[in-house]
């Protein structure tokens, strides 16, 4: 297996990894970091391990380097003064220069954002997805791509049959998002409330308190990890169900946090897809573990999602993870066509995980069909940093069936689709069930 270290510290002094640079960052503080030249490259996937940001592309990598990157399509060096923060910006991009852009590779957009300014209002539209260019390196070592997810061919035969044990309750993911999104109360603890939204921490901290309640209920094992970055602090939620090796574990996880709205489609309809795979697989005899994550922050720049990855990696536990299977948004089909997105961007072997999902998609009475797309903007990404394999399973968002409803007041269970949401759930169900199941 691949070995990998990463080297940054949790936070920069002055001006802190994934935090938006402040006022005392600027350059009349004596204490602000001095310019520096930095280059950003479109390269061959994985030839290059040490970046400040990285990002995939369909056929490449967009990279942050101190160093120019050898042999690189195309690179643009900046000179980064502090003023501002840097933030690679990820479309679709318009034709006209973004507000602040300095540079464009690899169809990735580097924007400086002033002091004191949040990016996507800087930018104006919260449909961009923004990175920021950490201060400390990451600096990755030993092979390139990880065992991970096993070939399709070689776990064909168990699709062969389709499990009762593994089938999906169309009216549970009803009942549930329905709860999660606020639409009905739930009782907490002896206390009645209504999760309304999930962007502040209040709205955040009950919802945790319902994952705990929902998983404890199915037997599993909960617990919270609780992580600062930058100026930010959250709050990732785990429930295990061990497997008979101990060594190996399948995550699947979804985002809990919302922009301060219902979020039913985003992404309460991914945790609840998640809750019930957990729900149908809580009596199976599982060969390797099976972990769901609710990651927090994921709104705000993936930061609960790249904190626990980065924590598996500090205790070497990354090494343990086959793969991970990402559920954003899984409730919308206004068409009612049955699209759906298993995105990888051909990052490591991600593309096998992939093949599970679109091999269990295409079964039966499912009858979902996969549109391409790659994207870094949902947490399946800040594992492909470390070559783990992951991948984004999600409604058709990039083609041409997007929810208008995305990060508005309208994200309500009114919008969605529940036929399509067991059918969607259901694939990936099947397709855990054969990473987990022999």
């Amino acid at each position: 297996m691949a070995t990998r270290r990463n080297r940054s510290s949790a936070a920069a002094a002055g001006c802190a990894v994934f935090a938006l640079i402040s006022a005392s960052c600027a350059s009349g503080d004596p204490g602000a970091p001095a310019a520096e030249t930095i280059h950003v490259s479109h390269v061959e996937k994985d030839t290059v391990s040490t970046f400040l940001n990285r990002l995939a592309t369909e056929t490449g990598q967009v990279v942050v380097t101190r160093a120019a990157a050898p042999g690189a399509w195309q690179s643009a060096p900046l000179t980064h003064d502090h003023e501002s923060s840097l933030h690679l910006v990820e479309g679709p991009l318009p034709a006209a220069p973004l507000p602040g852009e300095r540079a464009r590779v690899g169809g990735i957009a580097v924007v400086a954002v002033p002091a004191g300014r949040e990016p996507h209002g800087w930018l104006g539209s919260h449909r961009y997805h923004t990175e920021p260019i950490a201060e400390t390196e990451v600096v990755l070592s030993g092979a390139r791509g990880r065992q991970g997810a096993p070939a399709p061919a070689r776990r064909s035969a168990a699709f062969e049959g389709d499990p009762a044990d593994v089938r999906i309750d169309a009216e549970f993911l009803e009942a549930r998002l329905k709860e999660l999104s606020g639409a009905v109360p739930v009782t907490l603890g002896g206390r009645t409330v209504t999760l309304r939204e999930r962007g502040s921490e209040s709205g955040r901290s009950l919802a945790r308190a319902w994952l705990r309640q929902q998983y404890e209920a199915l037997g599993f094992t909960v617990q919270e990890h609780p992580y600062r970055s930058g100026w930010s602090q959250g709050v990732n939620v785990t429930a295990d169900k061990p497997g008979a090796d101990p060594s190996r574990v399948l995550i699947l996880s979804a985002h809990y946090d919302s922009v301060s709205n219902a979020g039913a489609d985003d992404d309460g309809s991914g945790v609840v897809s998640s809750l019930a795979i957990a729900r149908a697989l809580k009596d199976a005899r599982l060969s390797i573990g099976l972990r769901v994550v609710a990651f927090d922050q994921e709104e705000i720049g993936l930061l609960g999602s790249k904190a626990y990855a980065s924590m598996l990696d500090r205790n070497g536990q990354l090494d343990q993870v086959v793969g991970v299977l990402d559920l954003e948004m899984t409730g919308y089909d206004s068409n009612d066509d049955g699209r759906y997105h298993a995105i990888h961007c051909n990052e490591n072997t991600s593309s096998e995980l992939g093949a599970l999902v679109e091999a269990a998609a295409t079964r039966g009475e499912l009858g979902l069909a996969r549109v391409d797309a790659c994207t870094n903007r949902s947490d399946h990404a800040a594992f492909w940093r470390y070559g783990t394999p992951s991948v984004a399973v999600s409604q058709n968002f990039f083609g041409d069936d997007g929810n208008p409803c995305y990060h508005a007041r309208c994200d309500t269970v009114a919008q969605l689709n529940w036929d399509y949401m067991r059918r969607l759930t259901q694939a990936v169900a099947l397709a855990a069930a054969d990473l987990l199941i022999e």
